[in-house]
């Protein structure tokens, strides 16, 4: 996925070091109730997985021992053959009114969770991916927030960066919300820190078939304050077989789609076409009037492209 600036306190220094650190009025009747201790909302937790049986049950595991109980976690399945659906089965079967899942073809993760949004019953919501896990008191410490605080919609709080044994590694800057700086730089909320309504998703709408968060923070800023808590909420797993790290065909694709639609959200908002997040972009245009001018250049082709492949 697709997440804030981190800070490495242990991780090799690479690309991502460069954002880390170390380590609407509601009717007054419904405030109060909201502001009471008994506001006991249900929380709908999205996870859409495919193959992803390595880390799922940790993450499984980080929800079940959540200390606030009213809680639904829902597995979108992309058509495992891992293991991934058998192990959703079983605690399915053993936790029925926790834990629910369905499975088949989507157009992108982001069209996995808005499936899981549409079948969730909770009022607040929180996407969180198969690899990655909860602070035991997460969700408590949301509930509470939104308790004390009944006119808010939406909240985020901090991450950490976590490896493939579950060490903390970095945690993630995070910052209140600022467009011009998320249109130009980086947007610093992570998404399995992030808790929202379900009044966003029915005011502002889904998630885009790619997942994209800028997308989406963008429409949510437009319409809501964007409230964030001093404390970590959350674990975000960087590992080999992730969207991040891994050099797949499968994963590049997503990686340009992103860089792409980051780059026209730049410049539709009104960012800088020559800001750092805007020109992720320009080697990747240039690679698409490259391969136009193929039969031009003829023998120059594969080296230029070779150095372009360079640059993302």
């Amino acid at each position: 996925m697709h997440h804030a600036a981190i800070s490495r306190r242990k991780a090799d220094k690479g690309h991502m070091s460069r954002y880390t650190r170390e380590k609407k009025p509601s009717q007054s009747n419904d405030a109060d109730e909201k502001k009471s201790p008994q506001y006991n909302p249900l929380v709908s937790l999205i996870t859409p997985v495919r193959n992803g049986i390595k880390y799922l049950e940790t993450s499984i595991q980080s929800v079940l021992n959540q200390a606030y109980p009213y809680i639904e976690h829902i597995f979108v399945d992309g058509g495992s053959t891992d293991g991934t659906l058998e192990m959703l089965a079983s605690y399915q079967a053993k936790y029925p009114d926790r834990i629910r899942f369905i499975s088949g073809t989507d157009k992108g993760v982001g069209d996995a969770v808005n499936k899981g949004f549409r079948i969730a019953r909770g009022d607040i919501f929180c996407w969180l991916d198969s690899d990655d896990v909860h602070e035991p008191d997460a969700i408590q410490t949301v509930v509470e927030f939104f308790r004390t605080n009944p006119d808010a919609y939406f909240v985020f709080g901090g991450c950490n960066m976590i490896n493939e044994k579950g060490e903390v590694i970095a945690e993630f800057i995070t910052k209140d919300f600022d467009l011009r700086e998320a249109l130009n730089y980086w947007h610093y909320l992570v998404l399995p820190a992030t808790f929202y309504k379900r009044e966003v998703i029915d005011r502002v709408g889904f998630f885009n078939d790619l997942g994209n968060d800028l997308d989406f923070f963008i429409r949510v800023h437009k319409r809501f304050k964007m409230y964030r808590i001093e404390k970590v909420l959350s674990n975000w797993r960087l590992h080999g077989e992730g969207i991040s790290l891994s050099r797949g065909a499968r994963e590049d694709k997503i990686r340009r789609e992103r860089v792409r639609q980051d780059f026209f959200l730049c410049i539709r908002h009104g960012g800088s076409i020559f800001s750092p997040r805007a020109r992720r972009y320009h080697p990747i245009l240039v690679t698409s009037v490259v391969e136009g001018l193929r039969p031009i250049l003829g023998w120059a082709y594969p080296f230029i492209n070779k150095v372009l492949e360079r640059f993302y």
